[in-house]
């Protein structure tokens, strides 16, 4: 049987908190479908379908992500992601580290093995807040590119091996294993 999975940075609470408040303070129009605070990270490497079956040697092999440290990272504004004009996801974009970067990119190198086409596309580090499926206007999208906030600081100290389900009602996210990042203080 085939289980979709993906490897993804873990997003504390708190720093969730605060970028749904700064939505807030957006007076954004609550009825709009938006991500719950549960499913917030970021994607550094979405693997797709495999065979389960392969999930106890890639929870293994994985334990690679143990030898990175806790990452540092900063919420600092918002994006839009179109296709053909039309908005498809907003996001919250992030100023991170090279290291966050190379995990990204050995992450895109290890699963060749499981037969994961190569990413090409950049990394890009954001945090999907909601996949629209109505365009909600421009005032909608200019709220979002214009607005000015702190930057939400914060560190991530675990990586997360998750299963994806499709349901009607969206995706359903299970935790198959968490990876621990070294404290930044070694």
């Amino acid at each position: 049987m085939k289980i979709r999975i993906f490897v993804a940075l873990n997003i504390p609470d708190e720093a969730k908190d605060q970028l749904y408040d700064i939505i807030d303070e957006l007076h954004i129009d609550k009825s709009l479908k938006w991500e719950s605070k549960e499913k917030i990270h970021i994607t550094l490497k979405f693997v797709g379908e495999v065979d389960e079956e392969l999930i106890p040697q890639i929870i293994d092999e994985l334990s690679f992500l143990e030898q990175y440290k806790t990452q540092i990272l900063q919420i600092i504004g918002f994006g839009i992601f179109f296709h053909f004009k039309e908005p498809k996801v907003l996001w919250a974009g992030l100023k991170y580290s090279d290291e966050l970067k190379n995990i990204a990119e050995r992450l895109n190198d290890f699963f060749i093995k499981y037969g994961i086409v190569k990413e090409n596309r950049p990394f890009k580090p954001h945090l999907t807040l909601m996949r629209i499926k109505n365009n909600p206007g421009d005032n909608f999208i200019n709220k979002f590119k214009n607005s000015k906030f702190e930057p939400v600081s914060f560190q991530s100290n675990s990586i997360s091996l998750i299963k994806s389900e499709l349901k009607p009602s969206g995706a359903v996210y299970t935790e198959i294993k968490k990876y621990k990042l070294r404290p930044l203080e070694e």
